[in-house]
């Protein structure tokens, strides 16, 4: 696959970066704890082309590609990888499954890999864990932040409360962790590098964030103490054994999209995000005036805030914003202001829900295998929230229903 980057050249302005840099200096200490510098915004401000994103192999446009085997585990063989990534009859199903059944949410997941793989292999490269191991925040929930399982794991990497809990996510009636990238991609990193400390294969590393270690355990002693995925493999749990198999279709389809006529979507993602530290309590309403930002974005962007308002905890929350906005909520004035007192900290959070404006509410025609859950967390409500505001009883939903839905609910 050809990996080499394209860069479109444009000059750099440099009013722009004195600017830049003033306002940066200006308030040196407040930027120390935001995670980027000059540099990383000089790159951020320019964008980048990757050949994936190109049709240099001149199909039409709805072309569906058909490769053989033996070109499928040609291209697995030629990525650099400290995985293992095996081919055999049972990753093949899922490839196609990604390149032929899932080809949208696929398109989709190239474009969203663009804002959060940088920052998941930074982590990943500090703490020594395979790049590779990003692929499986694809399997787990396309990389969809603010994803909840039928069974209630939540965020990218869908961590289970307790889980969570042990590997330092909070989840409390204010704040849920899980749903905080930074946060919950270091956390898999603790529990990668625990399980890696068990059993010395990151298939099996793989396979044991699926089903827990318990459970892989029990697989080796059945299989007579075999050490190896593919020889423990029908002794772990039906879901697993399709586990790893997903994950190495995941590695291939990302890396070779292109090849299989499938490019980033023309996703609503035209500015950079990037993450602050705070520590202190604001209401939601109070930074949307004075970063003139929706408190329906802030809240898009930070689906681990369960209220109207940034609680104060112990330690600091992220929390994620456009690039010139947290370099305006660094800047603006008397941002000390913004700070609630308890007692205003305490009627918020009792206070009873704000008569919401027509500019608040849009509806939603229903597609088919749409589910009340993935509507919900598309649109960060509540499924109670749908089934209230459209009268809804049970689950049920039909094909061309149209939903109402209220994106501002601070």
């Amino acid at each position: 696959m050809l990996k080499k980057i394209i860069f479109i050249l444009i000059g750099i302005i440099a009013t722009n970066s004195i600017s830049a840099q003033t306002v940066l200096s200006d308030n040196t200490l407040f930027l120390a704890s935001i995670d980027s510098n000059t540099v990383k915004l000089r790159n951020k401000l320019f964008p980048i082309v990757w050949q994936g994103d190109l049709n240099i192999y001149g199909f039409e446009e709805n072309e569906v590609p058909v490769y053989s085997n033996e070109d499928i585990k040609t291209r697995l063989s030629l990525l650099e990888t400290e995985i293992p990534l095996d081919y055999n009859d049972q990753v093949r199903p899922y490839i196609d499954l990604y390149t032929v059944r899932k080809r949208k949410l696929l398109a989709k997941v190239l474009t969203l890999s663009k804002l959060y793989f940088p920052t998941i292999e930074e982590i990943f490269d500090r703490e020594g864990i395979p790049l590779e191991m990003k692929y499986l925040a694809v399997i787990e929930s396309a990389l969809n932040h603010a994803a909840t399982s039928p069974v209630g794991a939540a965020g990218m990497w869908q961590f289970m409360a307790p889980t969570g809990n042990m590997y330092g996510l909070k989840t409390t009636s204010n704040l849920d962790e899980r749903r905080d990238f930074i946060k919950s991609t270091e956390a898999s990193v603790m529990y990668f590098k625990n399980s890696y400390r068990v059993y010395g294969d990151w298939l099996l590393v793989i396979a044991s964030y699926n089903c827990g270690m318990g459970n892989v355990n029990k697989a080796i002693r059945k299989s007579g103490g075999k050490r190896s995925f593919w020889e423990i493999m029908p002794y772990l749990p039906r879901e697993t054994r399709g586990y790893v198999p997903a994950f190495i279709a995941a590695t291939y389809a990302m890396n070779y999209a292109s090849e299989h006529n499938i490019y980033p979507a023309e996703l609503d993602l035209n500015y950079h995000t990037d993450t602050v530290q705070v520590d202190n309590r604001y209401s939601l309403e109070q930074l949307s005036m004075a970063l003139d930002i929706s408190v329906a974005e802030i809240k898009l962007l930070n689906p681990s805030l369960r209220r109207g308002y940034i609680p104060f905890t112990a330690n600091k929350v992220s929390l994620t914003l456009p690039y010139n906005k947290i370099i305006k909520f660094a800047s603006v004035n008397n941002i000390e202001n913004l700070n609630l007192a308890d007692e205003q900290l305490m009627a918020l959070a009792n206070s009873k829900p704000k008569v919401l404006k027509d500019t608040d509410k849009i509806f939603y025609r229903v597609r088919k295998g749409d589910l009340l859950a993935s509507i919900a967390n598309e649109y960060n409500v509540t499924v109670k929230q749908l089934k209230k505001w459209n009268r809804i009883k049970g689950a049920k939903i039909k094909k061309g229903q149209r939903l109402k839905i209220f994106t501002n609910k601070a």
